[in-house]
């Protein structure tokens, strides 16, 4: 059975399967290959993607497809191709419900040669105007020189009743203030998805959300004058791209003024509203603007820096000047001040050069109370009096734990003719980290904590090299969220017995030991504190082992309001499963009550296991270092789509960070799959079941079974012969047959045989928890010799307990400080298949 799971899972990961019960199930494989297409538009089938489809079925060549089973289309469209109809070779023959069952598409066009024969490289599917939003799916054969296979091809229509469009805009606006859209952002969408060479000439919005209570509109007409457009209003304006092609009629407005301003007390929400692109040529393109209130200021800003936690940025002053002479009548810039801007003081604050009090300050501290009387002069020869610093010194210095935030500065300029410009600064902090690295991951709650598993850290370092052991750790840097201790309770008998607050120079102090001294500092005591929500710290660090052998990673820690749940599905061999994108936002959003912007992967599967592909074909492969968008972006999550590997069956888990806008992680996440040849169906265990994962996935490898009545019973009390039974088939044993009336006497033999078991055994008792980690540390053949000399229960001190927890393969129970393992608790079914299944992703 060795060879039913191919991929070693980090043990972080398996702890972290034991909350199982948060798990939803995902939705079946529902298409092969997919679509999409507009009202009043057209989208080909492309040739190459059932020829694709067919190769990874098959590895054979594609001859014809034929429409075995669809839903009814005529409401929505109709197909045209190429080919023979009454001996008659017609292009563009209109295909309709009646017509389609009859019909051959041929991959190589040469061999259509009778009536329904037709070119599969021409079929296209053209949608009526007016329509509603449908999927229709059909059934298709594809007939190939390695005989017939299956599958479903679906279309996504996208018609004037959509709720959510097909481009998105988002503009940010807090209360009492106000947002003006670009109307390049929507040419650029517009040129964008268009595709036919027209040009944007207006925008109507066609639904929106209750926004009177928010605030208002404003917008120029004809006459520049600024209209105020509440819901009513809305409704009928047309705003347009070029103001020449406004006429004097009321309904028509200046695209590039429209202006969102909302009301003093208005509540945090996000407001949606529905437009219709329509260009010169009549080309339409369908979007929905969303307008975010109290979620940070417009995006818009004149002048961006970005910086992280803990770091200082120095503004340019040339970018004022330059912004300065763009927009004034080339007059020159004298001095800044700002007028307005977000509360500051929680996240860092400025220093600058000048006077105060008649004294030159260097560096000169500038909190909120401080920068309202402040001016800031192009050149230093003009600063004089008190209050008037030099803008070239103006720098703005992050605090360590600062979160990641936009802040939002408005600003005037005033020139040494008089002249005068207004701009809007934004410092945006990213105090998180990029996806890059997350070689080790763990979870946690914004009141929850992190003990470092020295465990993760010997696994992760073995995987790079393997035969060698790891000996110490060195911190390369601390996390810009939380903050990370040593001896975080005050529990520790290991380099001291005080708790520590890690800082950068005691990070290049001191090495943290798998094997510690009592005067050396353990790995196990590392403790990681969040500050915030819903953010993902990062802390670097680098093992070293015997034969002078080192590697670097980082661990990756995600917090949120909850654990972001796996999204879990079972999927049959040799099936393309689409990534549910939906399903992965409402996890997410479940977990952080955040709405994701895009994810990125951390880690994708083996060769052996499969490939993630972007699109339909075989063309472009995933990577981890594309943040794939959920609604915008050139590639998307739904573009996203794992090809096992032909017969390949078993587990697989693709882990994932969400990010915001900014591409910024805020949360991590798994994709699960559970590669079967068949699904099992126990009536007492189903998609919420916390250990359905485990009971489907060895039930298909033939591991664990149920009962003659079609259950399972998970919560069932494991019998010392069933664990045994189990454990062994897990360790790659085969089946025993019984040596006398008990079922289970045969492999009770064969474990004395080998010295898993001694002594008398009474196979009807309930085993206990020590029982099974002896058992199935001593069947798989764990060394007890290179473990760590920290202790990492308190209620035991078996070696088998340890390597199996070493192993990552059973834990404990965590609380203050204090680990136990309860070694003669006993199992139900249920958790000792969960045990089982990480034996089997370990071997």
């Amino acid at each position: 059975m060795k060879g039913f799971f191919r991929k070693k899972l980090p043990a972080c990961l398996l702890a972290l399967a034991m909350m199982a019960s948060l798990i939803p199930a995902a939705s079946a494989v529902s298409a092969d290959l997919t679509f999409d297409v507009d009202e009043d538009s057209s989208v080909w089938l492309d040739a190459d993607d059932f020829w694709d489809l067919y190769d990874d079925l098959t590895g054979g060549d594609l001859e014809y497809v034929e429409f075995t089973g669809y839903d009814d289309f005529d409401d929505y469209g109709w197909f045209e191709a190429d080919g023979y109809d009454y001996d008659d070779y017609v292009s563009g023959y209109e295909l309709y419900d009646s017509d389609l069952d009859d019909a051959r598409f041929y991959y190589d066009e040469d061999d259509t040669w009778y009536d329904d024969d037709f070119e599969l490289d021409s079929l296209e599917f053209i949608t009526f105007d007016n329509i509603d939003d449908a999927t229709l799916d059909f059934e298709v054969k594809l007939k190939g020189d390695e005989g017939s296979e299956y599958a479903t091809v679906r279309i996504e229509v996208y018609g004037s009743s959509s709720g959510s469009g097909d481009v998105k805009l988002t503009y940010k606006v807090e209360p009492n203030k106000e947002v003006t859209v670009d109307a390049d952002d929507f040419y650029d969408l517009f040129d964008d998805e268009d595709g036919r060479y027209d040009e944007l000439l207006y925008v109507e919005f066609t639904d929106y959300d209750d926004f009177d209570d928010y605030g208002c509109f404003y917008a120029e007409d004809y006459d520049y004058d600024e209209i105020e457009l509440n819901e009513k209003e809305l409704d009928y304006g047309f705003f347009y791209y070029d103001d020449r092609d406004m006429s004097d009629r009321s309904d028509e407005y200046d695209l590039d003024t429209l202006t969102f301003a909302a009301d003093r007390n208005a509540d945090d929400d996000t407001l949606a509203f529905d437009f219709t692109m329509r260009g010169v040529d009549g080309d339409k393109v369908y979007g929905t603007l969303y307008i975010e209130i109290g979620k940070g200021t417009s995006s818009k800003a004149d002048i961006t820096y970005e910086m992280d936690a803990d770091d200082e940025l120095t503004l340019d002053a040339d970018d004022f000047y330059d912004l300065f002479w763009d927009e004034s009548d080339d007059d020159t810039l004298l001095y800044v001040e700002f007028t307005d801007y977000d509360d500051f003081d929680d996240y860092g604050w400025f220093g600058a050069d000048g006077y105060d009090y008649d004294d030159y300050v260097r560096d000169y501290e500038l909190n909120e109370s401080d920068l309202d009387d402040a001016r800031f002069y192009y050149d230093d020869r003009d600063v004089r009096n008190d209050y008037e610093f030099e803008l070239e010194t103006l720098t703005f210095y992050t605090d360590r734990n600062a979160k990641d935030e936009d802040l939002f500065f408005d600003f005037t300029m005033r020139g040494e003719d008089g002249d005068t410009v207004k701009g809007t600064l934004c410092i945006s902090i990213g105090g998180g980290v990029t996806a890059q690295g997350g070689d080790i991951r763990y979870t946690t709650t914004y009141s929850g904590r992190v003990q470092i598993n020295a465990n993760d850290i010997a696994r992760f370092f073995e995987e790079s090299y393997p035969g060698y052991t790891v000996q110490y750790m060195v911190l390369k840097g601390l996390p810009s969220y939380g903050s990370l201790y040593y001896n975080y309770y005050g529990t520790s008998k290991y380099g001291t017995s005080s708790s520590m607050r890690m800082t950068e120079a005691l990070c290049d102090e001191i090495d943290f030991y798998f094997n510690p001294s009592s005067s050396q500092y353990a790995m196990t005591e590392l403790t990681y504190v969040p500050s915030g929500v819903n953010y993902c710290a990062q802390i670097p660090f680098t093992a070293y082992g015997t034969g002078s052998r080192s590697v670097s990673g980082t661990i990756l820690i995600s917090v949120n309001l909850d654990t972001v749940p796996d999204i879990y599905g079972p999927t049959p061999v040799n099936t393309v499963v689409p990534f549910p994108a939906a399903s992965i936002y409402t996890a997410v959003s479940q977990a952080s009550g955040l709405g994701l912007a895009g994810i990125q992967l951390l880690e994708l599967p083996a060769t052996n296991v499969g490939t993630i592909y972007v699109g339909s074909g075989t063309a472009t492969r995933a990577n981890t270092s594309t943040v794939y968008g959920y609604s915008s972006g050139n590639q998307r999550i739904s573009q996203l789509r794992f090809v096992p590997a032909s017969g390949y069956t078993g587990s697989v888990e693709i882990p994932y960070v969400a990010c915001n806008s900014s591409g910024v992680p805020f949360a991590s996440g798994k994709l699960c799959l559970g590669v079967v040849r068949q699904m099992e169906d126990y009536s007492d265990i189903s998609a919420t079941t916390w250990c359905y994962k485990y009971v489907l996935e060895l039930s298909d490898a033939g591991v664990i079974s149920g009962y003659s009545d079609g259950t399972f019973r998970p919560n069932d009390t494991v019998t010392y012969g069933a664990a045994l039974k189990l454990i062994m088939l897990a360790a790659g044993y085969d089946e025993q047959k019984p040596v006398n009336s008990n079922v289970f006497s045969g492999y009770l033999a064969r474990a004395k045989a080998d010295g898993l078991v001694s002594g008398n055994v009474d196979l009807t008792a309930k085993i206990t928890r020590l029982a099974v980690a002896q058992i199935a540390a001593k069947a798989m053949g764990l060394s007890i010799t290179n473990l760590s000399s920290v202790q990492p229960f308190t209620d035991t001190t078996d070696p088998y307990v340890r390597a199996l927890n070493a192993a990552g393969i059973v834990g404990g129970y965590f609380e203050n400080g204090t680990s136990t393992y309860k070694p003669y608790n006993t199992l139900t079914r249920g958790a000792m298949s969960a045990i089982v299944w990480r034996m089997e992703q370990y071997q």
